[in-house]
């Protein structure tokens, strides 16, 4: 029908399915396409989110100032929409963080988590906003040697993953304790954890969280 915002949100969701499978050629190409289209509209929202997942797919590749520009971009997006803006902002500054975490600009991950968030906690309870930002959570404390924080976000998903009971939540929770553990040097609990991890995202057809997590157990020590 040439519709451009049905268009632009298929390129979106594409965009995203073929990142999970690993296909990031395919995924880059409509993600592209979905914020060209979403532009040409004047569609901030859907802009936002495909600034996201673009943002996301580049931190993943190692392209992590052209990444930061396109979160960046996406934030000012999503500070114009008027649904889920908010939200949005939240998720993008979670990314933001993860981003700066790999850059190893500790402080500017530190205030991108923080605003993150501020901004998700503002909007109330959302099981969405909670599977983007703690796990970014973990990390950030983490990095930060705050091992008790870290443990605390971890019970959090522990709960997130009992209430909603999915492959995606209970591995999510799995690969933050995998996290915590390894940063505790217990080298076979976090064997453990990551291996029910890469399980559950291979049943979730995760394929990009499922390497993740065969990386993470390639560098624990044998």
């Amino acid at each position: 029908m040439g519709a451009p915002r049905a268009i632009a949100l298929c390129q979106n969701f594409k965009g995203a399915l073929e990142f999970r499978m690993g296909n990031w050629a395919e995924a880059e190409e409509a993600l592209r396409e979905s914020i060209r289209l979403f532009r040409q509209i004047d569609a901030v929202d859907g802009e936002a989110l495909s600034c996201l997942r673009l943002g996301i797919l580049q931190t993943a590749r190692g392209e992590l100032d052209e990444a930061l520009s396109t979160l960046e971009d996406g934030a000012v997006a999503a500070k114009h929409a008027t649904l889920h803006g908010g939200n949005l902002l939240g998720w993008l500054q979670a990314a933001i963080a993860r981003n700066r975490l790999l850059a190893g600009d500790l402080p500017a991950a530190g205030h991108a988590f923080s605003l993150g968030e501020a901004l998700t906690e503002s909007h109330g309870d959302c099981a969405l906003c909670e599977a983007v930002l703690l796990p970014v959570a973990v990390s950030v404390r983490l990095a930060q040697g705050d091992l008790t924080a870290a443990e605390a976000y971890c019970r959090r998903l522990d709960a997130d993953a009992a209430r909603y009971d999915s492959h995606t939540w209970l591995a999510l929770a799995a690969q933050a304790r995998g996290e915590l553990a390894a940063a505790r040097g217990d080298v076979e609990a976090a064997r453990t954890y990551y291996t029910t991890a890469q399980a559950g995202f291979h049943q979730a057809r995760n394929e990009y969280a499922a390497a993740q997590c065969a990386e993470a157990l390639a560098r624990l020590p044998s």
